[in-house]
């Protein structure tokens, strides 16, 4: 994340002119994240994961895409426009202050950029990070911990030529798995067969290592705990789960467990965190659209081009949300024992934080009464009690001589006491009618 912000941040070096800055936006759209990167790969996994494809929505994204002026989406994120962004002056002569040379799209394409990301969205969430794929990713992370401090990856320096004599160091180069990145050669040897290399050993302390290659294999990869909740919300638990550290979830479990055998690295706790490409933010916002009456000047001298700008979230269809987290608990024991003591403590632990939530907002929610101590005719309402809470605010709606309510005391009256104005019981509409009619 830190070195996305700093190239996001960084200066433009290898194209700076204004007119160019657009080409960056090819590849990797800094703007709004739409590129022929994330056309690519979706297209591939599309196909090959689901037997379909989306060839009605790239081509009009590939095809319709058209070079024109627009207004910075992130001025505060831009290493050109951050300056004026801060409130620095603006030089007189630059007419095109805190505008870029941009990817836009004809207006009448906004719903299917809004497709595209809908699309991402849906992909990330049934395929790339679904439970099953996240469970094998962290199987073939533990292989390779496994096998790191004992498993080396070599390359023997052999020559080029095969009739001259082998150099002095045929040996070549020996690294661990963690640092193979650090030589050209050791690198291009971490390929998918690394797991083959391991399973070729035959030294003892790479068993473990061995044992688990063999389960990933059969397809007894970890198994994901049914929890009660998922998906984080708004309520004051769910934020409080998420806020908290992946160890600090696992000892909590941990405290709950009637399991001696139990333990912490039985436990994977993972924090899920998929959005349309802005986290919290609709991407389309950041996207420029040119009407039909402008195209025709997309043929003009780069400084004459039109300007785009951007549509409204109200002229098509979105999403409710644009982000969503979850968190999702695995463990990587084969004994069904520990699996079900796992979802139990889960459970509980769920429980537990949804209670504490609870007693805290009944804490705060205290009610309180005020009377109703208004002057009273013989044609007025006898005083009553009015119980406010922040959990059931009263309803503005109701009608009071309906429900029998009244508004509460206003200072603009005179206070008086006496027997008549002292009841503070609240009674039944009924009953309330009766009295008054007995005492006139």
């Amino acid at each position: 994340n830190k070195f996305k912000e700093s190239n996001k941040n960084s200066e433009l070096i290898g194209r700076p002119h204004p007119y160019k800055e657009f080409l960056y936006d090819v590849v990797s759209n800094r703007h709004s994240g739409l590129d022929v990167d994330k056309m690519d790969y979706l297209a591939r996994d599309i196909l090959h994961a689901h037997a379909s494809n989306i060839a009605d929505l790239l081509p009009k994204l590939s095809e319709k895409a058209y070079v024109a002026w627009g207004e910075c989406p992130s001025p505060e994120n831009c290493w050109k426009c951050r300056k004026s962004h801060k409130g620095q002056k603006k030089s007189v002569s630059d007419d095109r202050s805190g505008m870029h040379t941009m990817i836009c799209y004809p207006d009448n394409m906004v719903q299917n950029a809004m497709s595209f990301f809908e699309k991402r969205f849906e992909e990330h969430q049934r395929l790339y990070t679904h439970s099953k794929t996240q469970a094998g990713g962290y199987m073939i992370c533990d292989i390779l911990l496994l096998a790191d401090p004992f498993f080396r990856i070599h390359t023997n320096n052999d020559g080029k030529d095969m009739f001259s004599p082998p150099p002095v160091d045929v040996a070549g180069i020996r690294l661990p798995i963690s640092r193979a990145m650090v030589h050209a050669d050791t690198y291009l040897e971490l390929t998918d067969s690394v797991l083959d290399k391991i399973m070729n050993t035959d030294t003892a302390e790479l068993r473990p290592a061995r044992i688990l290659i063999k389960r990933f294999r059969s397809h007894c990869i970890y198994k994901r705990i049914r929890a009660p909740k998922g998906v984080i919300g708004d309520e004051p638990w769910e934020q409080k789960l998420w806020n908290m550290e992946e160890a600090e979830i696992v000892n909590e479990i941990l405290k709950l467990s009637e399991m001696d055998t139990l333990k912490e690295h039985d436990i994977i706790i993972e924090k899920r965190n998929i959005h349309h490409g802005m986290k919290d933010k609709n991407p389309v916002n950041f996207m420029r659209f040119l009407p039909k009456r402008l195209q025709r000047q997309l043929h003009n001298f780069p400084e004459n081009l039109p300007t785009a700008k951007q549509i409204p979230q109200t002229s098509y269809r979105k999403p409710d949300i644009f982000e969503q987290k979850t968190v999702r608990v695995y463990c990587r024991s084969v004994d069904n024992a520990k699996l079900k003591q796992l979802a139990k403590c889960y459970e509980e632990f769920i429980g537990k934080l949804q209670g504490q939530e609870s007693e805290k907002e009944q804490k705060y929610a205290a009610e309180f009464e005020y009377i109703d101590d208004r002057p009273q005719t013989p044609t007025s309402r006898s005083n009553r009690v009015f119980a406010v809470s922040q959990t059931t605010p009263p309803s503005v709606s109701r009608s009071p001589n309906k429900y029998g309510d009244v508004s509460p005391p206003s200072s603009k009256r005179q206070k008086q006491s006496g027997p008549l104005f002292a009841q503070v019981v609240k009674e039944p509409l009924f009953a309330q009618v009766t009295k008054r009619s007995n005492h006139h």
